[in-house]
């Protein structure tokens, strides 16, 4: 869960660095960040008391009127036809995207699997530069034209946030520490994934790039993060691709935006011999068996026991559990081949 950190797709440390630069719309949207905390503190605390939300996965679109309000005024039920403001557009049909390729590949009825209402909040803020997930809805800036962009319009940005709700109710990763690095990992994972899917490409010709659409031309990069080579995507990314180059700091929540570049890593090594969908589902099923405090060997444990049982099921191929093993030995992450 997301109870000592921040789920946004801008990690604080490139907001950091921007604002130094002199961002003041960057400044803006971390002074922010406190408030998005303590509200979504509130709901984590209370998760377990808290009745479960059933209904049909519906998508609601809230337009915020560049206030830092939620849910002002609704612009789009489900069902409701096309309206002038494209943002609109963009978040109701993104987050049916992700709706649907949940629902067709896992079974999974929205995001708590209860068919719980998916609601987005567009324009918030004034120049803000960020989305997040606040622990029961979606939220999304424009972006100040500067640096960032329309964050609504990115499909690997909506799948990202969403997932963020999606660990929280299956796994409840706590945000900090190599737990926290595997639920950024855990969202970075289907941002990618879905972002193929909805593009229809193949593995070899995805940019394997997450936020590379909500950049703009003055960023200091190509895109947040890269799975296929962590510490490339930008002048501040300092993500590693491998357990030599751990970070081991306190900041970013003691690198949850940083480590999680090496499991993103294992991925796309996994996906290269495996292919999308058997990955997919590997990393899905892999996700729903995780608790609240599990490490990135707890992951790598659980995973080579998920993909067993997926093999003797014949659901993945057959050569799976070797080709996880050799991915995250690569990036120094070993166990035992099952």
């Amino acid at each position: 869960m997301c109870n000592t950190g921040h789920c946004f797709i801008v990690p604080p440390h490139i907001l950091e660095a921007l604002a130094k630069r002199g961002s003041s719309s960057c400044k803006k949207t971390l002074n922010d960040t406190h408030r998005i905390l303590q509200k979504r503190n509130t709901i984590l605390n209370t998760l377990l008391q808290t009745e479960e939300i059933q209904g049909n996965g519906d998508r609601s679109i809230y337009d915020s009127g560049e206030t830092y309000e939620q849910r002002v005024q609704l612009v789009r039920r489900e069902g409701d036809p096309e309206i002038a403001d494209i943002t609109a557009n963009n978040a109701y049909d993104r987050a049916g995207f992700v709706r649907e390729y949940f629902k067709g590949a896992f079974g999974l009825d929205s995001i708590n699997g209860a068919g719980m209402e998916i609601i987005s909040n567009i324009h918030y803020g004034i120049r803000y530069n960020n989305a997040f997930w606040d622990g029961d809805e979606m939220t999304y800036g424009d972006g100040d034209g500067q640096e960032f962009t329309d964050f609504a319009s990115a499909i690997d940005v909506v799948a990202h946030e969403l997932v963020h709700g999606i660990t929280q109710f299956f796994s409840n990763l706590e945000y900090q520490g190599q737990s926290g690095a595997l639920n950024e990992h855990f969202s970075d994972v289907f941002g990618t994934v879905i972002k193929q899917k909805y593009l229809g490409q193949t593995l070899e010709e995805a940019d394997w790039l997450i936020g590379d659409t909500v950049i703009t031309e003055n960023f200091p990069g190509i895109a947040l993060r890269s799975m296929k080579s962590p510490g490339t995507a930008n002048e501040f990314d300092t993500q590693p691709d491998h357990m030599d180059n751990y970070y081991n700091g306190p900041s970013d929540n003691q690198g949850v935006h940083i480590n999680s570049g090496i499991p993103n890593r294992a991925f796309y090594l996994s996906c290269m011999g495996l292919g999308l969908d058997d990955c997919a589902l590997i990393w899905f099923e892999t996700l729903k068996a995780l608790w609240r405090t599990a490490n990135f060997m707890d992951m790598v444990e659980v995973m080579a026991k998920v993909t067993q049982e997926l093999v003797d099921g014949e659901r993945v191929n057959p050569n799976a559990a070797q080709n996880i093993a050799q991915s995250f030995a690569a990036v120094g992450l070993s166990t035992v081949v099952v």
